[in-house]
């Protein structure tokens, strides 16, 4: 199978893509967009994506083009331990003057380089591994935000590591595929939604009904609408199938509440602790 992840090779995508799926043919893409796009045309069989991490959030753009996405469902998630390190081809920090990185991995480690380099200038670029390979072009005045993979692929020197603000970061990664198998024992399930107008209790009576039947969410997101300031669409990720009796009746329940409500993909669980459950692509 073939496995569409943000490039070029090196990338924190790379890596996630790498352990969810050891024998998938890795195609490195250039924009989370392409991504999606592909997958929909059916160009390759999946894309993986970052859609939180624990120290910045949600990935915004992800969240709203996951919304566009129709032949498609979400099939799988990793988690990935995220340590970010400063290379570059030069061996002393204060040869250094800009720094190339993706700008979550810059926000990741904002205030780490604030202390450490705080004339540095950031310059956000499309990947980690695309700013391995600037900087290498760019010369000694240049560094980047990367893993270790990037830095022995770029044959850079490390410079600095673990420069992560947050010890604990991690970005949890979605993959997208229209080849869809809804079955599994452990399961999430991600759904989008937005209401009619705007009225009170609207938000806490679809809450409700989660807590009601004992549903577990593990995650609640806000993205404006686009349209009308005030206006937006929910997203949840809960513990459970649609096919299960209880569950498939909430989301029901839910649907007569709401004015949009989609089921954006049911997928094992992810379990940090061990291996995951397993992928719906093998």
């Amino acid at each position: 199978m073939e496995l569409g992840y943000l490039g070029p090779e090196g990338s924190y995508s790379h890596e996630a893509a790498m352990y969810y799926h050891e024998g998938a043919k890795l195609i490195p893409m250039d924009s989370f967009y392409q991504i999606m796009k592909s997958v929909e045309e059916g160009k390759i069989d999946g894309g993986i994506l970052p859609i939180e991490n624990s120290t910045e959030g949600a990935v915004t753009s992800v969240m709203d083009w996951l919304l566009n996405i129709d032949k498609s469902k979400i099939v799988g998630e990793y988690i990935l331990p995220i340590n970010h390190n400063l290379v570059g081809i030069g061996r002393e920090l204060k040869e250094l003057a800009y720094i190339y990185s993706h700008p979550q991995a810059i926000e990741q480690c904002r205030e780490s380089l604030r202390l450490s380099m705080p004339n540095a200038v950031f310059i956000p670029c499309e990947s980690t591994s695309l700013a391995c390979k600037l900087a290498r072009e760019k010369g000694e005045a240049y560094g980047a935000i990367a893993n270790g993979r990037a830095k022995e692929i770029y044959k850079l020197n490390l410079l600095k590591s673990n420069i992560q603000d947050n010890p604990l970061n991690k970005t949890r990664f979605i993959v997208i595929s229209s080849k869809i198998n809804n079955s599994c024992k452990s399961c999430k399930t991600s759904i989008a939604f937005t209401f009619k107008g705007d009225r009170p209790g609207a938000l806490y009576e679809v809450l409700r009904e989660f807590a009601i039947e004992d549903i577990n969410l593990t995650r609640i997101e806000s993205r404006p609408a686009k349209m009308e300031i005030g206006q937006y669409i929910f997203f949840i990720d809960l513990i459970g199938n649609p096919k299960d009796h209880i569950v498939g009746k909430v989301i029901q329940r839910i649907g007569d509440k709401t004015g949009f409500l989609k089921i954006l993909g049911t997928y094992p669980l992810y379990l940090e602790a061990g291996a995951k459950e397993g992928t719906n692509m093998v």
